[in-house]
């Protein structure tokens, strides 16, 4: 049985708030057909992660591919496009 493709990456993403770090260098890899679940307490920043993945925020540092391809930082319009929102 052949390994799931990777359907998103996040590479070291980095979002800051002033001086407040709501993410730090998170990575993570998720399988197409795999189901996930991102979870945490209030202020852990799992709404920033997804915020910066949707190019509602522009993360500092780090980036995301989708389905091989990366995405741009600050283009909500292009998460919609590949089914991101």
């Amino acid at each position: 049985m052949s390994e799931p493709q990777i359907l998103l990456e996040a590479h070291e993403v980095a979002k800051h708030f002033g001086g407040v770090k709501a993410l730090h260098d998170v990575s993570l890899t998720i399988r197409r057909g795999e189901i996930y679940g991102l979870i945490g307490p209030n202020g852990a920043g799992k709404t920033t992660f997804f915020n910066c993945l949707t190019g509602l925020y522009k993360n500092e540092s780090g980036h995301f591919v989708f389905d091989g391809e990366k995405l741009a930082a600050d283009a909500p319009h292009k998460a919609a496009e590949v089914g991101i929102a």
